[in-house]
């Protein structure tokens, strides 16, 4: 490059950076041709070992000059194609890695160039990939020369992969995010500038990786490199009790990508816990609180982070392999007991400490442990009684059902007054997954034989001399009957049979409470209960439900005790068609009625014929079991359930069971050598109509 040439450069650039903004764009695509030749005649001078050192250092000046005026044309859209195609893109990349005396101006320059020409162009995206624009960044990046240089390095990076995702995954497979992390760890960056650039690093830097993990190579790698812990680490500097608003710029991007990554990637929630992070999310949520005197929007944000941050610990303790470690954690299940004691006014804590215990609570030791040794009853129930909010209610419940379960714990939960307190959000037609929860809870409560007392306290409530509260199994057959949820139904359905099991498994003069099983029987043997266990018999599409409500309305058939003169309910359904009941629908206030519409568990529509209930069909079908669909044990079981209603009918209805029944079942038994049976199944037949006879 003469100096003839240099001064021309010179000269052209100072022209074109004294003009208007309005005559800027197209005079510099008009000069293009010749400021590309005299970027090309300084890379010459510079790669010349012949030129002197002023000679090397005026043309480094002539870049700086020239690339700047190409990065600010860069900002406008129209002249991106030219530059782009002009090979402005191979000179900078070239500039940046000839620069190895590390000239900060000429990095930052370049770097602005080409985070410019990457705007919303998907081509120089591309060309950026190309001619090794990622690894110059990502080199700048690395070498942490200086805050400006880190920044337009992030900038370059995330204007080159907005919304191009082969930029993207270019940056993880050059190990972008291993890099990135040292840029996020506050030891590098903001505890050593401290300053408003050195936070646009690291937002810019965040950004980045948003970007990265909205591929799937970046969701995939992020658990095997060190930004986990660098995130951890900012989510902690970011919500410091100095920190700034635009701290709460980088902590909402930090919690963004905790929470994209941590509730899909069962490998992050591991390092969350194996790297000894955890404590630090309980801490945010915990104790971190908005800058003082912020704006209302940061206090928004705030609480949104803290919504994100409780999802990411709630998923960290659902994962398998965190299950025991977390769980051998005293100090962090301490904490969680102790969360749940925190009162209405951090219902985020109760909430993401009752997640996180039913999490936790996955296994009969832990649940076991739960109770008998840290006392979870107690807090627990404590929370139903002080806490409207149904979130927390519906944490409350989840963990009450998964420590019902094992038998060690169902006296000490019953005794407790958990089956009271938990009976009343059976109403919650709005949140059925709550309904579920209860439902769940009872069934658990009521499922040993060996425990009399929570049946009897689902029967007749918590004080059987408070007659104005409705009993946790009024509730319950309200329920039933009204919603159109299968789940629902079913289990409370199922729920009914451990009732009857119970209390037919004792003596009729045996006692609890001060009332005798006989009385109790009497209050189980009427339609609103067996109705419910004909319907799951006839049309539950699972043979070991309709198994279960064979086996108690076998019971109920055979019931004498609760007798009152009126003929056996069972053996009427059995012996006759009858029509379902229908639901009583109550009037609902304008809100109720609003937030019912969107309601799972709203009412059933009713139709225009009733519906009619042929209990005999079904039996009968199950023995035929013609779609092999029935076990052999259930069939018998159904063999029983008519053996047992023949014996104890008498009339009209053993001659209902006599015109219906054999005309069925006895070919089974003619039929016997081309179709043979199970020898207990051929014998339950055959006691079947013997009875009959």
């Amino acid at each position: 490059m003469t100096e003839d040439n240099a001064n021309q450069l010179e000269e052209l650039v100072k022209q074109l950076k004294q003009l208007h903004i309005s005559e800027f764009d197209h005079a510099v695509l008009s000069n293009l041709p010749n400021l590309i030749s005299g970027l090309e005649s300084c890379k010459n001078i510079i790669c010349d070992n012949t030129t002197t050192i002023d000679e090397k250092e005026k043309a480094w000046s002539q870049v700086v000059e020239t690339v700047e005026l190409l990065a600010n044309a860069a900002k406008s859209d129209h002249p991106r194609d030219s530059l782009g195609a002009s090979g402005a893109f191979e000179l900078i990349v070239a500039f940046m890695n000839l620069n190895v005396n590390n000239r900060p101006r000429v990095d930052y320059q370049c770097l602005r160039a080409l985070a410019n020409f990457c705007i919303t162009h998907d081509v120089n995206r591309q060309k950026f990939i190309d001619i090794g624009g990622i690894d110059v960044a990502l080199n700048c990046l690395k070498q942490k020369k200086d805050l400006e240089t880190i920044r337009a390095s992030s900038a370059t990076l995330l204007n080159a992969g907005l919304n191009y995702n082969n930029v993207n995954v270019g940056i993880v497979n050059k190990d972008g995010l291993n890099i990135l992390a040292e840029i996020l760890d506050p030891e590098h960056v903001l505890k050593k500038y401290d300053d408003e650039t050195a936070r646009t690093c690291v937002y810019f830097a965040t950004r980045v990786i948003i970007n990265l993990i909205g591929t799937a190579e970046g969701k995939r790698e992020i658990g095997k490199t060190k930004i986990i812990t660098s995130l951890v680490q900012l989510l902690k500097y970011s919500s410091r009790e100095d920190a700034v608003d635009d701290d709460v710029d980088i902590l909402e991007n930090v919690v963004e990508i905790l929470e994209t990554v941590a509730l899909e990637s069962d490998e992050v929630q591991q390092i969350l816990v194996r790297d000894e992070l955890f404590t630090y999310l309980l801490d945010f949520l915990e104790f971190s609180k908005p800058p003082l005197n912020c704006e209302q929007r940061i206090i928004k944000s705030y609480g949104s982070c803290k919504a994100a941050v409780l999802k990411v610990i709630v998923s960290t303790a659902m994962s398998d392999s965190n299950m025991e470690p977390l769980f051998g954690d005293d100090v962090i299940l301490q904490r969680f007991l102790q969360w749940l004691n925190s009162g209405p006014e951090r219902d985020d804590l109760q909430m993401c400490s009752a997640l996180s215990l039913g999490n936790l609570a996955r296994s009969d030791t832990h649940c076991t442990k739960l109770v008998h040794q840290f006392k979870i009853g107690e807090p627990l129930a404590n929370v139903l009684k002080t806490s409207d909010n149904i979130k927390v209610q519906h944490a409350v419940i989840s963990v009450l059902k998964n420590i019902s379960l094992p038998v060690e714990n169902k006296a000490i939960i019953g005794s407790l007054g958990i089956i009271g307190l938990s009976a009343p959000l059976l109403e919650k037609d709005t949140v059925q997954p709550v309904q579920l929860g209860v439902v769940g809870i009872l069934k658990h409560l009521s499922s040993s034989q060996n425990n009399i007392s929570n049946s009897v306290k689902i029967i007749l409530g918590e004080d059987p001399a408070d007659t104005e509260t409705p009993t946790p199994l009024s509730r319950l057959l309200s329920l039933i009957k009204r919603t159109d949820e299968i789940p629902v139904r079913s289990e409370g359905t199922r729920v009914l049979v451990n009732l009857v099991k119970n209390l037919w498994s004792e003596l009729p003069d045996t006692e609890s409470g001060g009332i005798s099983m006989k009385t109790l029987r009497q209050k189980l043997n009427k339609l609103e209960i067996v109705e419910p266990l004909v319907i799951m018999v006839i049309e539950s599409k699972y043979p070991i439900l309709q198994n279960e409500g064979i086996i108690a309305l076998t019971i109920l058939s055979m019931d004498d005790t609760a007798k009152t003169g009126e003929s056996n309910i069972t053996l009427d359904f059995l012996t006759s068609k009858k029509e379902k009941t229908p639901a009583v629908v109550e009037e609902q206030s304008n809100e109720e009625s609003t937030t019912a519409a969107s309601s799972s568990s709203a009412p059933p529509s009713q139709s225009s014929s009733p519906q009619i209930l042929n209990l005999l069909n079904a039996i009968t079908d199950i023995i035929l079991n013609e779609k092999n669909a029935y076990p052999d044990e259930i069939r018998s079981n159904a063999c029983m359930f008519l053996e047992k209603a023949s014996k104890a009918s008498s009339g009209h209805q053993k001659q209902y069971l006599r015109q219906n029944v054999p005309p069925v079942i006895e070919p089974l038994i003619k039929n016997i050598e081309q179709n043979p049976l199970n020898n207990r199944l051929e014998a339950d037949i055959k006691k079947v109509l013997k009875s009959l006879d």
